[in-house]
Order: structure tokens, then sequence, then C-alpha cells
């Protein structure tokens, strides 16, 4: 506790500036298309991610059924009863 109350005091001493002090600097920052940083920026790539995402998720499922056959299974039962007369 005592050096987190002993880091923020330094931050506000350090943004608290003099009268005497008065220098301006000013920066700018330029974003291009073509910064390899911001690949997470083109529709193309959430595109071709939301793709492998549903097909994961489809073979997900579809593993999850085990071997289910579409076959058709019918049965048929014949039974025989004698009857015998006195």
């Amino acid at each position: 506790m005592c050096a987190f109350l002993l880091t923020t005091g330094y931050s506000i001493a350090q943004e608290a500036g003099s009268a005497a002090q008065s220098s301006s600097t000013h920066s700018s920052t330029t974003v291009t298309g073509t910064d390899p940083a911001a690949w997470y920026m083109n529709p193309i790539v959430w595109v071709v991610g939301a793709v492998i995402l549903l097909l994961i998720i489809i073979m997900a499922a579809k593993s999850g059924k085990g071997n289910v056959s579409n076959r058709e299974v019918s049965r048929t039962t014949t039974t025989t009863t004698t009857v015998k007369e006195d």
C-alpha cells in the first residue's frame, strides 16, 4: 500500500510544471494502412477468422454424434401357433 501511495505521489509531482519553465512540445502520430501492427483492423481478417471458427464448431458438433447411421432398420416377427383339438 505504501509503495502504491509513493508512486502515485511521484506521478502527480511529475505532472505539475512551474511557471518559469514554459516549454511547448508538439507531437503527432500518423497511422497508415500499411502498418503491420494494425492487421486486426482489416475486415478480411475478421471474415476469415469467423469462417474458420464456424468450421471448427461444425466439426466439433459432428464428431460428438459418434457413428450414427442414416439407415432404416425394420424388423419382422412371425409367430406360428398350433392348436390341437381333442
